[in-house]
């Protein structure tokens, strides 16, 4: 959608999305799964993931976030089963790692540009029946 500012000038406005999402039953440990395919000109609002396993717990529980060719690994070390974790931004970490967490304490989010990837992993993990879940809430420039 495009609308005129009051200098004449086009300006594209931000739409929301339908949510990216996916269910992964039994995920193969360190195999990246997508939720958002690599799309043009978005803003992302917010980030959630779980898993939930049958016997061994998976550890980290990791959502990969590729942005105009720059990852960050937003991480969860020994995430309870079924449990949601937010992705947020901590300012004493590295860019390249970041933090999931559960207590909803990093509402505050907001990630954008030109070109946007996201993805789930779990990097140890027995094979199981394991369902790995995560939901992308996005905008982008039509």
């Amino acid at each position: 959608m495009a609308e005129t500012s009051g200098s004449g000038a086009r300006v594209q406005m931000m739409q929301q999305q339908a949510d990216a999402a996916i269910s992964q039953a039994d995920p193969v440990s360190t195999t990246l799964y997508e939720v958002l395919a690599t799309t043009k000109n978005v803003r992302i609002l917010s980030i959630s993931a779980a898993i939930t396993w049958a016997v061994t717990q998976p550890t980290p529980l990791e959502v990969v976030v590729t942005i105009d060719g720059r990852s960050i690994i937003y991480s969860k070390t020994d995430p309870v089963s079924a449990s949601y974790y937010n992705a947020g931004r901590v300012g004493s970490n590295a860019e390249g790692f970041q933090t999931l967490d559960g207590t909803g304490q990093y509402l505050t989010f907001l990630l954008e540009g030109r070109s946007v990837r996201v993805q789930i992993r779990i990097t140890w993990a027995v094979t199981q029946p394991t369902p790995l879940v995560c939901r992308v809430k996005y905008a982008k420039i039509p």
